[in-house]
């Protein structure tokens, strides 16, 4: 595996994120109740030096609680199932963690491959990308998380096979 989650940083990244969301709860009402108290007061500055923090920390919130989020579920992925890639045997194999039952699947039932990037290079966000590898007779398609098997790899033995190639900040499963 190229990179692991770590627990323990998945759940500090939760809780600095469930922080934000109640700090900015708790400002936006503060700012609320500023603004009714002081309604004959209000002036288009005071609006936007209101707007700014609240701006400002759902930003925060959301970059710290919707990456880790992202995370949790990659990782409770990665804990369910391995995927790995054998080029000589041209094989995907599946392996169910907790059954521990193996499953293969040839590349020529692979039908189509979706890759979607995390465009972010720094370690915040880089490893939220993942592939989706679907199969042909309308099988569940596998999701192969950026930190099993790196993208490049997928693209490589699949190259001929990608319709979908996207890049975002962070890749919701």
């Amino acid at each position: 595996m190229e990179f692991e989650y770590k627990k323990n940083k998945i759940v500090g990244n939760l809780i600095l994120g469930y922080f934000y969301l109640c700090f900015t709860v708790f400002i936006s009402g503060a700012i609320v109740r500023k603004m009714i108290l002081d309604w004959n007061e209000l002036s288009l500055s005071k609006i936007f030096s209101f707007a700014v923090p609240v701006l400002l920390f759902s930003f925060l919130t959301y970059l710290f609680l919707g990456t880790a989020i992202i995370r949790k579920k990659y990782y409770l992925r990665n804990l369910r199932e391995e995927v790995k890639i054998d080029p000589l045997e041209k094989q995907i194999i599946v392996l169910d963690k907790q059954s521990q039952k193996e499953r293969k699947i040839d590349f020529d039932k692979i039908k189509a491959v979706e890759l979607y990037y995390s465009w972010n290079s720094n370690a915040f966000s880089s490893d939220l990308g993942y592939s989706k590898i679907v199969i042909e007779d309308n099988a569940e398609p596998i999701l192969i998380t950026q930190n099993n098997i790196n993208q490049y790899y997928i693209y490589k033995a699949f190259k001929n096979k990608v319709t979908v190639n996207k890049s975002k900040f962070a890749n919701n499963l």
